[in-house]
């Protein structure tokens, strides 16, 4: 393994950072999508009557109704992006990113980072934010927040959501079917990052990103082999792991996010 030292110089020295998080880092910070433990004791109901043992399982789970699922869905939100406290870790990858122009990809969807203070037009949200809204007709009528709408139901006055264009009720921004829109605009402003610092001295941290989300492991290789001046750094991956053609400009740590993130930052 590379000494830290070199991780902090490619670090002090970049024109750029670029952040992909995925489903590792949404654990690092309280969601769990796959936990089979906690979720049938905190949602019974839910587990015993669809059968379901996790929140990924759930929310592939068509409901019997659209006020069951907005019920679900506003108790999911509110407890895990509302009422998000950013853990000591994000805290300390916000202090290192403050410092550099960045850029954060995540293929994950609790609105994280935007909590945290992380400038929204710097995030793209690869899988959407749940903390949105889109038209369940299958019609591209834009996106609103869905947190008012959050906020009622968990006081017990919820009304789902209907779409203004043509009245077909709101489900969220997340690809739970064919109706999925990404953000292409935030898409858009990525892109033009990349575009902007391919001459650039660039460091590519990636954050517990797993095969669930590729478009965030092998593109961003891909990249960091096209361009000499970039370097990637993998928190929770080996050296092993990493392609062969960046392996002399790359560092896998294979360790908790945690204490990758404390000990880069330092």
């Amino acid at each position: 393994m590379k000494d830290f030292k070199e991780i902090k110089k490619w670090s002090a020295d970049a024109d750029a950072v670029i952040v992909t998080a995925g489903n590792g880092f949404a654990q690092m910070e309280g969601l769990d999508m796959f936990d089979n433990l906690a979720f049938p004791i905190e949602y019974k109901n839910i587990s015993e009557k669809y059968h379901v043992k996790t929140i990924a399982d759930a929310l592939d789970k068509d409901f019997d109704s659209w006020d069951e699922k907005w019920q679900f869905w506003s108790q999911l939100i509110n407890e895990y992006s509302v009422e998000y406290k950013p853990s000591k870790a994000m805290k300390q990858l916000k202090e290192l990113l403050n410092r550099k122009n960045y850029f954060i990809a995540t293929s994950t969807f609790d609105h994280f980072f935007e909590k945290a203070g992380f400038d929204q037009e710097k995030i793209f949200n690869v899988f959407g934010d749940w903390t949105m809204m889109q038209c369940s007709s299958g019609l591209n009528h834009g996106t609103r927040s869905d947190l008012s709408t959050v906020k009622r139901y968990v006081n017990g006055q919820g009304e789902v959501p209907r779409c203004e264009d043509c009245n077909s009720p709101m489900e969220l921004h997340m690809p739970l079917n064919t109706h999925f829109f990404p953000d292409e605009d935030a898409n858009t402003r990525f892109r033009w990052f990349l575009t902007r610092n391919q001459t650039n001295k660039v460091v590519v941290l990636e954050l517990g990103v797993d095969p669930t989300s590729p478009q965030l492991l092998d593109p961003m290789a891909k990249l960091v082999e096209q361009f000499k001046d970039w370097h990637y750094v993998a928190a929770d991956l080996s050296q092993d792991e990493l392609p062969d053609d960046i392996q002399k400009r790359s560092v896998g740590l294979e360790m908790a996010l945690p204490e990758a993130i404390e000990k880069i930052s330092k």
